[in-house]
C-alpha cells in the first residue's frame, strides 16, 4: 500500500517533436507503493510518458525524479538500475526462445562475472546463475506459468505470452513497474488474472507500478490514483473517485458520468 512519500516526481515535463506538442506542462506524484493509472484517449500521449520516464524520450523541459534522484538525462540502462522495470505495449520477447530463458534475460542487469567467468561457469558466474534461476523459479511459480517454462515462447497464446513478459520484467526485481496497456488485446478471463496478478505483486513485493489502461472497469477497481491526459495536457489526477466525477474527464474521455 502507498505510504504517502513519493517514489517518483514528474516536474512541468514537456516533450515535443518538432512542431508537434506531445505533452505540455505536465506534473504529478507516484507515492511509494500505489498503482497509478494513467488513462486518456489516443494521442493522449500516455506511451510518450512512460517514455519519458524511462529514459527512452529526452524532454524539451522538465525533470523526472526518481528515488529522489533527477534521472532526466539518464539513459534506460542507467534508469533501470536505480530499480525501475518496464513491459511494453507490443509484445516484445525471444519468440524462440522458452519461456524460462526469457524470463532469465531480465537479470542480465544483475550480472556482474565477465565472459571468461561465463564460459567456465567459475567464480561469480556460478553463483550468479544459482541465483538467477532460484529468482526466475519464484516468478515462474508466482505467475503460474511452471507447466509452461519449457514451451518455445511463439507457440503460446497472447495472454500467456504478456504474463512471460510480465514475469521477465518482475525477475529485476524492480521497486517501479511501468506497464504500457498490459491487458490490450485480452479476452476477459485474462484481463481478470493479469488485474489480479497486478494487485498481488503490488501487495506482495511493495512494488510501485504505474500503468496506461484503456479499460475504465480495470483502472477503477485496482488503482490507488489516476492521472488523466488530453492532447498533452494534464486534465484529472486524484483518487479514482475523484477523476471519475471530474467534469473535464468526462467531457474529454469518459463521455458520462457514471
Amino acid at each position: 500500500m502507498a505510504n504517502g512519500n513519493p517514489i517518483l516526481q514528474i516536474q512541468d515535463i514537456s516533450l515535443a517533436f518538432g512542431g508537434v506538442t506531445a505533452l505540455n506542462g505536465i506534473s504529478f506524484d507516484v507515492a511509494e507503493g500505489e498503482i497509478c493509472a494513467v488513462i486518456g484517449p489516443n494521442g493522449a500521449g500516455k506511451s510518450s510518458m512512460l517514455n519519458v520516464i524511462n529514459g527512452v524520450y529526452r524532454p524539451q523541459q522538465g525533470e523526472v525524479v526518481f528515488r529522489g534522484q533527477p534521472c532526466t538525462r539518464m539513459r534506460p540502462r542507467q534508469i533501470a538500475l536505480l530499480g525501475m522495470a518496464r513491459t511494453f505495449q507490443n509484445i516484445a520477447l525471444f519468440q524462440g526462445m522458452t519461456v524460462l530463458e526469457n524470463i532469465l534475460t531480465g537479470r542480465s542487469l544483475r550480472i556482474r562475472s565477465t565472459w571468461i567467468e561465463q564460459g567456465l561457469n567459475i567464480g561469480r558466474a556460478r553463483r550468479e546463475e544459482i541465483e538467477n534461476r532460484r529468482v526466475a523459479e519464484e516468478v515462474i511459480e508466482f505467475l503460474h506459468l511452471e507447466n509452461i517454462r519449457k514451451t518455445p515462447v511463439g507457440k503460446l497464446p497472447y495472454g500467456l505470452q504478456k504474463r512471460v513478459e510480465l514475469a521477465r520484467a518482475l525477475v529485476a526485481e524492480p521497486v517501479l513497474l511501468l506497464q504500457d496497456e498490459p491487458m490490450t488485446g485480452m479476452n476477459l478471463e485474462e484481463k481478470k488474472d493479469m488485474s489480479c496478478f497486478a494487485l498481488e505483486i503490488n501487495r506482495e513485493f511493495g512494488t510501485t507500478i504505474v500503468l496506461i489502461e484503456h479499460d475504465m472497469s480495470v483502472v477503477m477497481d485496482i488503482s490507488d490514483h489516476v492521472v488523466v491526459l488530453d492532447y498533452g495536457a494534464k486534465i484529472g489526477d486524484g483518487t479514482p473517485d475523484e477523476v471519475k466525477n471530474n467534469q473535464k474527464v468526462i467531457d474529454a474521455y469518459l463521455g458520462v458520468s457514471h
